[in-house]
């Protein structure tokens, strides 16, 4: 019953009026004073919320003497209640963007945890109108979609990728070293660029299992992310194409090659 009443706050209603449509759920029709009685409040307490309950649609009220009430039909109520969460959020989304201020300075904002990097990483795929590349480790069938709004606007995908992915039923331009065994239970990392315009690094490792990312516009930083993700590509394709063998004779011992 709990789980129920918390359902129910989530969707806007007060612990007693979630209360109240419970019981009348159960009961049928009750007249306030049998409400009243069944939940434990005093009847002063119940008849302003059985008015304002009344006033939204979630009761309805019945002719008579004293007045009964009855709960809405769940399947007439939570379909309304979407449709006006829905209305209420895109009215709020067009207030909100009209006063928004750019200010015109490229800025750096910090990301944590992976449901985050996953969460944004939808919103900029969402927002890409010609390219996309992205150089990752996570499932991507975390995007898939994502990937088939994409892909009916006409947006190319690219995706670049050192693990074994599961790419069945993506349509997707994909290329890997495919370096040992599908990894996808433990990602590492995210790099993505939209329409040569935003990218989104996150990372995470042995030492700091969290994710950390940053999202950007900085055109330096939108460049170096895209010609990373092509270089991998195209020694990829040199590997393939020459039977290039990379071996410790083309390193220049960095620390970065030590990692």
């Amino acid at each position: 019953m709990e789980e129920l009443i918390t359902s129910l706050c989530n969707l806007h209603f007060t612990k007693l009026e979630a209360q109240i449509y419970i019981t009348l759920l159960e009961s049928g029709e009750l007249t306030g004073y049998q409400i009243a009685k069944k939940i434990h409040i005093s009847r002063s307490s119940v008849y302003s919320v059985l008015d304002s309950m009344h006033e939204r649609g979630i009761l309805m009220l019945l002719s008579g003497e004293p007045l009964v009430y009855r709960a809405e039909n769940p399947d007439t109520l939570i379909p309304k209640l979407k449709r006006q969460f829905s209305e209420n959020a895109e009215e709020a989304q067009l207030k909100l963007k009209n006063i928004a201020k750019d200010s015109g300075q490229e800025q750096f904002f910090n990301l944590k945890g992976l449901d985050n990097v996953i969460a944004k990483a939808r919103e900029l795929l969402l927002q890409a109108k010609k390219e996309v590349y992205m150089n990752t480790d996570f499932s991507l069938h975390l995007f898939d979609k994502e990937f088939k709004i994409l892909k009916k606007r006409g947006v190319r995908i690219v995706v670049f990728s050192f693990a074994n992915l599961n790419c069945d039923g993506l349509d997707i331009e994909f290329y890997s070293h495919y370096r040992g065994e599908c990894t996808e239970g433990h990602p590492t990392r995210m790099m993505l660029v939209t329409d040569l315009n935003i990218t989104l690094i996150a990372d995470a490792y042995k030492d700091r299992p969290e994710f950390l990312g940053t999202v950007t516009q900085n055109s330096l930083m939108v460049s170096i992310i895209s010609e990373h993700i092509h270089n991998d590509i195209y020694l990829l394709r040199l590997k393939e194409k020459k039977n290039f063998v990379f071996d410790e004779s083309i390193t220049i011992g960095t620390m970065l090659e030590k990692r």
